[in-house]
């Protein structure tokens, strides 16, 4: 299964949820906006969405500072 994440692409043997995504790339679940297939996802749905093949997915992190 092939996914877009932020313009790159991603193979997974299967079906994967947003937060499995973000566990693989290391990203904080609380700190991080997503955006599948141009619709938001809510935190609490990350769990449950599933992403499939040729999805789309853009991820923005914040990010503190000064």
């Amino acid at each position: 299964m092939k996914c877009v994440i932020n313009g790159d692409y991603f193979t997974f043997n299967q079906a994967v949820s947003i937060q499995a995504i973000l566990q693989e790339l290391e990203l904080d679940a609380d700190r991080v906006i997503v955006q599948h297939n141009e619709n938001l996802v809510k935190q609490a749905d990350f769990q449950a969405v599933k992403i499939n093949d040729q999805d789309c997915l853009e991820l923005l992190e914040f990010v503190g500072g000064g």
